[in-house]
């Protein structure tokens, strides 16, 4: 069987088709608009069909619809991880056309790196959390326009908290229209996030997210959200990989027998590593979790608070990662015993 290689570099608008051969020769290039019936267009156009055509594509814009249709039409579709794939492919000459080519011909040699399409499932998970994130955002952008509204106006008694039950109720008496308006659509906020956390609630009854949910600091919220990014644990070979997925290692430059260790990359997904941090800020004391909580204030005391919580997010994910590989659930252990069994 023939086999060819499409390299396609994805716009919001339109797309560039590149097609090689094993030789490297180019047997196809085209613009292609970003509508599905364009799309469809174009894999009729192209001189060899289904099966025949493996495709690289980066995950941007419109990606997930655009390569269900080409996975439907036959094709074999490898997604480009585009951090990846800069590092190699980057080039003083670069437009449309040569990205294109470029993303078929590392498919051809084998050596594109790819990212992780998650089912259907995980993805509409993802869409879930990611909309409650935004809406959760709104609320507070709109909480801290009131509190400037009223300590500008000298609302002095509700200015310090106009959250209280008592400052509402004395705001909706008043005549400041400003603040009622945004009362309004606070209220509408609610009532949508709501929804969005018992439709989550429904959700957390998934065997792995009630098995995450044992560990201290990780609520429905939480655990929908973690599950939602990482979807098959499986695909991680160990805790270390998990954490880089996170972003959550840091930065090393190695030369000889210097190692230097930074920051943390902050390179994978941004809404795993927030949901880790935040979870690490629910352990506030040995009531929640005598070993975490010695973690963190054994490493507070070194490296200061703020560190110190970002290693207990890579710590909690670390366990997290063991739990769900060996299901068990949490069990919490004096530092001593679990050194030989939690990777840190």
């Amino acid at each position: 069987m023939t086999k060819t290689y499409l390299g396609i570099d994805l716009h919001k608008r339109s797309s560039v088709w590149t097609l090689l051969n094993q030789e490297r020769k180019v047997l196809y290039e085209g613009n292609v608009a970003c509508t599905p019936d364009q799309v469809k267009d174009a894999i009729q156009r192209l001189p060899f069909k289904g099966n025949e055509v493996s495709v690289a594509i980066e995950p941007v814009c419109g990606w997930r619809w655009y390569t269900d249709i080409l996975e439907q039409s036959g094709m074999n579709v490898h997604v480009a991880n585009p951090y990846k794939t800069r590092l190699i492919a980057d080039s003083k000459l670069k437009n449309d056309r040569v990205d294109a080519k470029a993303l078929a011909e590392l498919l051809r040699a084998d050596y594109l790196p790819e990212s992780y399409k998650a089912p259907e499932d995980i993805n509409d998970l993802r869409m879930i959390v990611r909309h409650r994130a935004y809406l959760v955002r709104m609320r507070s952008g709109i909480k801290n326009r009131i509190h400037g509204i009223c300590t500008r106006k000298g609302l002095h008694l509700t200015a310090e908290n106009p959250m209280l039950k008592a400052s509402m109720e004395s705001i909706e008496k008043g005549t400041e229209e400003e603040i009622k308006d945004l009362f309004i659509v606070m209220k509408e906020l609610d009532a949508h996030i709501d929804l969005i956390e018992k439709n989550m609630s429904n959700i957390s009854r998934n065997e792995t997210i009630k098995l995450m949910m044992t560990m201290p600091g990780v609520g429905v919220i939480t655990g929908c959200s973690i599950y939602a990014e990482v979807g098959d644990f499986n695909r991680f070979p160990s805790p270390n990989a998990l954490a880089s997925y996170a972003g959550i290692v840091p930065r090393q430059r190695s030369s000889g027998t210097s190692v230097k260790l930074g920051h943390i990359t902050k390179v994978g997904s941004k809404v795993l590593r927030y949901s880790l941090v935040e979870a690490s800020f629910r352990i506030r004391d040995v009531k929640k979790s005598k070993y975490l909580f010695s973690f963190y204030k054994k490493l507070a005391l070194k490296a200061g608070a703020k560190r110190a919580r970002v290693a207990l997010a890579r710590k909690m994910l670390v366990i997290l990662w063991h739990m769900v590989k060996n299901n068990t659930p949490y069990i919490d252990r004096t530092i001593e015993s679990t050194q030989s069994v939690v990777i840190s």
